[in-house]
């Protein structure tokens, strides 16, 4: 089901439960209220009357109820405590006969039988009785009160008084008034809903049109849709998805670029000795030339080399393992990089120091990989008799390790590229070593900013946590 006709039928529905949950209460209180306030004044008009009635002409009366003189002065009696409301005012006996009734009020409520039944079976009751609402066949309503009046132990008649009803013709309008009203309101909610919903559905639509364009073409222009709503912040971080997609698909593209471009520099140059090395053996070479055939195998095992080494920085950036913690110290990893880089330093006259160490928790050969990286970084740019100095520094809860070298620097151009993968200043550089130290720094939960660099060389400096949680 879409959401345009999910949102107006949840409207719909709020609509009609909220006008149903105050329109039936309101009118049932309504009516309650006055229906109850008009019934105690009925009861209060029956009681004023039989205080003030002449009972011993009511008595006569029961006794003789053809005495017409005493009839005419119980009703002329009767007619005194008429009042603005009252619509009838009448004697009955036990057996229901009318004894006397107010001859100056419409006589039509006087046959109204409806009611009598439980206003004229009464016993005891002081307070008397009063009826529910009748509708008469004129469309006009009744009500009707009635009280016993006791003669004497065994005798009794029954006053009833009549009234119209006439807050019933305005209920009737409220009642019409308030589907009218609701009527109303459920119109102006559908229009509204709707301009809600358009509202609504207009961006919805625009981003879900903008999410496909994103699926079928990386390359699809953004759709701003100049919101300052949740629609607006969905819309930018939408942007910025397709913004950082873009970048991945590029540094992919780059990737694949430089696997190729790194892999065939290697290739060429192992197809040049490969030819060179048949040709010579086709051609019947003597033992002269072995010096030769020696020297181009040599070629093709340092490219091999060379690509073993494409494919292990690849593969470290790829796929960096799981770190194993152990307590080490500084000094350790300082004198295993030593030994492995002595003989190539002894040929260039090149020096590693270490100022200060400290003891910390961190992954062994991972460690060993970032200040390996570093110090080879620092020697080939400083050359020929280059130098590197490590400083360590103890902080609280932390290690502070400073890389300088005494080479040409990096331009500060490029200080913001040189930790991006595949940024390279070398000829024969993959641009993943500083990718790939930064990637195992911030694993360990440390940093490594360019401190400073310029003609007089470049600081590395990296902070280490003292104790680092297994990852």
């Amino acid at each position: 089901m879409k959401l345009s006709p999910k949102v107006i039928s949840l409207v719909l529905g709020i609509l009609l439960v909220s006008m149903t949950l105050l329109a039936i209460p309101l009118y049932w209180y309504t009516r309650d209220a006055l229906e109850t306030e008009l019934g105690l004044q009925l009861k209060r008009i029956n009681l004023i009357i039989s205080k003030n009635i002449d009972l011993e002409l009511v008595s006569m009366l029961v006794n003789e109820p053809g005495l017409v003189s005493i009839r005419h002065r119980l009703e002329q009696e009767l007619a005194r405590f008429t009042v603005p409301g009252i619509e009838g005012l009448t004697l009955y006996s036990q057996e229901g006969a009318i004894l006397a009734q107010d001859k100056a009020l419409n006589p039509k409520f006087s046959r109204i039988s409806t009611a009598l039944p439980g206003l004229l079976a009464l016993e005891n009751d002081h307070e008397g009785v009063v009826s529910e609402i009748y509708e008469l066949a004129d469309g006009g309503h009744i009500k009707a009160a009635a009280l016993p009046l006791l003669l004497d132990q065994d005798t009794r008649v029954i006053l009833v008084t009549w009234t119209s009803v006439s807050y019933m013709t305005v209920i009737k309008q409220m009642t019409g008034s308030l589907f009218w009203i609701f009527l109303a309101a459920l119109l102006l909610a559908v229009s509204m809903t709707l301009i809600f919903t358009r509202s609504l559905i207009i961006p919805v639509r625009a981003l879900s049109d903008y999410a496909r364009a994103i699926q079928s073409n990386i390359n699809s222009e953004p759709i701003h849709l100049g919101r300052k709503d949740e629609f607006g912040d969905l819309n930018r971080s939408l942007i910025e998805m397709h913004v950082e997609i873009r970048k991945q698909e590029e540094s992919a593209r780059q990737l694949l670029s430089g696997i190729a471009h790194e892999i065939k520099n290697p290739l060429g140059g192992m197809e040049i000795y490969t030819g060179l090395l048949q040709e010579e053996l086709s051609s019947g070479s003597n033992a002269h030339d072995f010096a030769d055939h020696r020297s181009y195998l040599a070629k093709i095992n340092e490219e091999l080399t060379h690509l073993k080494q494409i494919v292990q920085e690849y593969l470290d950036y790829a796929r960096p393992l799981k770190s194993r913690i152990e307590t080490m110290t500084i000094s350790e990893i300082h004198a295993d990089i030593l030994s492995l880089l002595k003989p190539e330093m002894s040929m260039h006259s090149q020096t590693v120091t270490l100022t200060g160490t400290a003891e910390l928790q961190a992954d062994r050969s991972k460690l060993h990989r970032v200040f390996l990286n570093l110090i080879q970084n620092g020697l080939q740019a400083a050359g020929e008799q280059g130098q590197v100095n490590i400083r360590v520094q103890r902080l609280p809860n932390l290690v502070e390790i400073d890389f300088s070298d005494n080479g040409t620097g990096i331009p500060e151009a490029d200080w913001q590229h040189i930790f991006q993968p595949y940024f390279s200043t070398r000829d024969r550089g993959f641009g993943l070593g500083l990718t790939i130290v930064q990637s195992i720094v911030v694993e360990l939960g440390g940093t490594i900013v360019v401190q400073k660099s310029d003609q007089e060389g470049t600081i590395f400096r990296i902070t280490l946590p003292i104790r680092i949680s297994a990852r």
